[in-house]
């Protein structure tokens, strides 16, 4: 397929942006630390304590899946009592 016809340079890369629902479970009383770290983090659209068996929703958008993946694995998941996370991927923006 010729790239070019739809404004793409031959080689080059493109990133579309995405955007997610996190559900985040945290440990102990971790919870209100932990938020406040989340809420903080670029990336970060919104963010909400919860009640029931997840603890943080966190909406988020990056630039690629591979920022997404970046801010999940290296960034939500290193905050101090978070345990476990669910990503829920948005598919229409």
């Amino acid at each position: 397929m010729d790239t070019t016809s739809v404004g793409f340079e031959e080689g080059e890369k493109t990133a579309m942006p995405v955007a997610a629902f996190i559900l985040i479970e945290v440990t102990g009383d971790h919870t209100r630390s932990a938020y406040k770290t989340i809420q903080r983090m670029a990336g970060a659209k919104a963010c909400y304590m919860l009640s029931g068996t997840f603890d943080i929703l966190v909406q988020v958008e990056a630039e690629s899946l591979e920022a997404l993946s970046d801010l999940l694995l290296s960034k939500i998941r290193s905050v101090d009592g978070v345990t476990k996370t669910t990503t829920c991927m948005v598919l229409n923006m």
